[in-house]
């Protein structure tokens, strides 16, 4: 480990003896206003001790990290189209390359290649070793509105983006697509899906409906679990055919045949917004970062950015019921206020049931909180949690934006167990 080399980043709090044993993974990358200008990324490991335990640089933007059943870690960089296994010390053992991101240079030597146009957000594996990886299509909509906070804005013919999962075989060959467009209502709204993430990524004029930023394999049922993040909702569809089991979240404008695969919440529930990852605790309930962007879907009033918070909140789901109930969180009035409006992730450790929370941009335009990652300064914030809600450890990823440093991300934390 060469200390010049790390990202910035200070721990205020950290008690070994009521930590998880193990390393937490992620990545740190240009955020805010760097983040299409930036060449540098990084995966760094921490392990019980708070001590920088792996350290991986590129000359990419880093993205995602996913442990493999046999104790190798997968990685991408998906600016440079480029997933890698690693072994937990970074060795590379092999690698694949997106082919749309590959037209005009040489893939690196033995690298196998995935007949896709690019992947983006996260990556994640099957039970039987497949790939499952996220891409994008863009279709013209007829009479879809030009703006999401105005229910009178014009409407017309535009270029939408919906998501598409990949399963993806070893050697590179794609075995199955399942299409969100044709899963949920593409006429839905919430605030930010008429945003213009696509389009300095290749979709010029394209608006941002669904925006899939995490996808899990449910092995109870053989179905996938994604979270959508301008359809402020968490999905559960059948691995092979795509259809809807269930949706989580706002039942703001959700319209039938969709509106009735919505859980039923008692009055424990909060719903998440914006929210990002998911995962499966032990006791088989539904872990997420609740970015809390807006708390409102249209056309019902926004929060304002200074109260908004985020949180690592966990659902109880009865799908024979169709009912679910919130049986933990952390984050919110009264606790913790921090808001990081985009990225960030939540997961429950095995031994302490301790909970590791991402907040991955918590953005600020002269100091105040925004819900802006574009034109804002960038910090990440990695926090331990007790069941109970202590914080036994407390790290943030910051270049001190007073002395002239640049905005840094992280999209979401892995655990890694201890050897």
């Amino acid at each position: 480990m060469n200390a010049d080399t790390l990202p910035p980043f200070h721990i205020d709090v950290c008690k070994p003896d009521q930590r998880e044993p193990g390393m937490m993974m992620f990545n740190v990358r240009p955020g805010g206003v760097a983040e299409h200008s930036g060449n540098v990324g990084w995966f760094l490991g921490v392990n019980q001790a708070g001590e920088i335990a792996l350290d991986l640089t590129f000359d990419s933007p880093t993205q995602d990290s996913r442990l493999l059943p046999n104790g190798n870690i997968l990685i991408s960089l998906t600016a440079a189209g480029l997933i890698m296994e690693v072994q937990p010390d970074g060795s590379l053992v092999r690698q694949w390359h997106i082919a749309g991101k590959w037209t005009a240079k040489t893939p690196p030597d033995g690298s196998i290649e995935i007949d896709a146009l690019l992947t983006h957000h996260t990556i994640n594996t099957f039970s039987n070793g497949n790939l499952m990886l996220l891409t994008a299509e863009m279709r013209e909509l007829d009479d879809w509105p030009q703006a999401d906070d105005d229910p009178n804005a014009p409407r017309g013919k535009s270029k939408v983006i919906g998501d598409v999962v990949l399963e993806v075989a070893p050697d590179g060959q794609i075995v199955n697509r399942i299409k969100i467009f044709d899963i949920l209502d593409s006429t839905r709204l919430c605030y930010g899906s008429c945003a213009g993430y696509w389009r300095p990524r290749g979709f010029d004029d394209s608006f941002d409906w669904c925006h899939a930023n995490s996808a899990i394999h449910d092995t109870r049922d053989d179905s996938i679990i994604m979270s959508f993040r301008t359809q402020d909702c968490l999905i559960k569809i059948d691995r092979h055919s795509g259809e809807l089991k269930w949706i989580l979240g706002d039942s703001g404008n959700w319209k039938e045949p969709w509106a009735s695969k919505l859980l039923k919440p008692d009055a424990s529930v909060a719903w998440q917004y914006h929210q990002h990852d998911c995962s499966i605790t032990p006791d088989g309930n539904l872990l997420c970062f609740d970015n809390g962007n807006c708390r409102a879907v249209p056309f019902k009033a926004k929060m304002p950015d200074d109260q908004c918070y985020s949180r690592a909140v966990e659902f109880d789901i009865d799908e024979k019921a169709m009912t679910v109930r919130q049986v933990w969180s952390y984050g919110g009035p009264g606790q913790d206020m921090t808001y990081a409006c985009y990225q960030g992730g939540a997961y429950r450790l095995p031994q302490t049931g301790n909970t590791f929370i991402t907040y991955g941009g918590v953005c600020t335009i002269d100091g105040k909180p925004t819900s802006s990652n574009l034109d804002s300064f960038v910090r990440g914030r990695l926090v331990e949690v007790t069941p109970a809600g202590e914080v036994v450890f407390d790290m943030w990823i910051d270049s001190d934006e007073a002395s002239g440093g640049s905005p840094l991300s992280v999209f979401r934390s892995e655990f890694v167990p201890a050897a």
